[in-house]
C-alpha cells in the first residue's frame, strides 16, 4: 500500500472517530449519592443500553466529577461491577430515562433495598443551563414541613415533597441574606427555620437539600455546589 493509501485511510479513520465521539459523548452529568450508609455502594458503573458510558465514584456530599452521555432520548442502567464480555445485563437493574431535550443532567441516588442487582434508585434533574442554570439554587424539599421566606431578592414558598429553582438570588456575585420559615402544618405560625449570610457566585449551581428530622425540629437542610459544569 502506497504512503498515500496509508495516509487517506488514516485521515478518513481519524474523521469517522471524530464523528463518532461528536455523537455520542455530548451531554455532561454529575451524580449525588446523598448521605449514603457507610455500607452503600460507593461507586457504579453506568451503561446506555448494552455498552458501557462510564465509571464513576457515587459521593455522599458533594457531586461527582463530570461524565459524558449520548444525545437523544437515554435510558441509563447502573451496576456495581463492569460486565465481562458477552455477560447478560440483569433485568432488574435500576435505571433512570434521559429525554433529549436536557442539555445537562444531574443524578441523585437513594438506598432502594428491593433491588437485589444494586440497592439503589436514581433521579434525574435538568440542569440545562436554561432551567437550572450557573448562579442558580435548586431547593428540595424532602420534610414534611412547608418552607416560605427569601433567599436573596427572590421568595420561596415551598410544600412538602417538592422542588423549586431560584435563578440569582442576587444580580451580581456577593453574599445575601437568606431568611426561610417552616411552616408544621398548615395555618400554624412560621417557625424560624434559617437566618444566615449567604454568597452567591454566577457561575457555580447550588442544591439545597431541607431534610426531615424528628420534632421539635422538624427539618435541617445541607447545600451542595456544583463548580465547573
Amino acid at each position: 500500500m502506497s504512503i498515500y493509501h496509508t495516509v487517506k485511510n488514516g485521515l478518513i479513520f481519524s474523521m469517522f472517530s471524530l464523528l463518532s465521539m461528536l455523537c455520542y459523548g455530548q451531554r455532561p452529568v454529575q451524580v449525588l449519592y446523598f448521605q449514603s450508609d457507610a455500607d452503600a455502594p460507593t461507586e457504579a458503573y453506568v451503561y446506555d443500553n448494552e455498552r458501557m458510558v462510564a465509571k464513576t465514584d457515587l459521593p455522599r456530599s458533594n457531586f461527582s466529577k463530570t461524565f459524558k452521555i449520548p444525545r437523544g432520548n437515554r435510558r441509563l442502567h447502573f451496576l456495581d461491577k463492569q460486565l465481562a464480555e458477552g455477560e447478560q445485563a440483569p433485568e432488574e437493574m435500576p435505571f433512570v430515562d434521559i429525554p433529549k431535550k436536557w442539555k445537562k443532567v444531574l443524578l441523585m441516588v437513594f438506598e432502594d433495598e428491593t433491588n437485589s442487582v444494586m440497592p439503589i434508585q436514581v433521579k434525574a434533574i435538568d440542569a440545562s443551563d436554561n432551567v437550572f442554570g450557573p448562579g442558580s439554587i435548586c431547593a428540595i424539599n424532602f420534610s414534611e414541613i412547608g418552607v416560605i421566606g427569601t433567599i436573596g431578592d427572590k421568595e420561596l414558598k415551598l410544600k412538602p415533597k417538592s422542588f423549586k429553582i431560584i435563578e440569582d438570588p442576587i444580580a451580581e456575585n456577593g453574599y445575601y441574606p437568606a431568611k426561610l420559615y417552616g411552616v408544621i402544618k398548615e395555618g400554624a405560625k412560621p417557625r424560624r427555620f434559617i437566618k444566615q449570610m449567604w454568597q452567591h457566585d454566577k457561575d457555580t449551581r447550588e442544591v439545597l437539600f431541607i431534610l426531615p428530622k424528628p420534632a421539635p425540629r422538624y427539618a435541617t437542610y445541607y447545600c451542595a455546589p456544583i463548580r465547573d459544569f
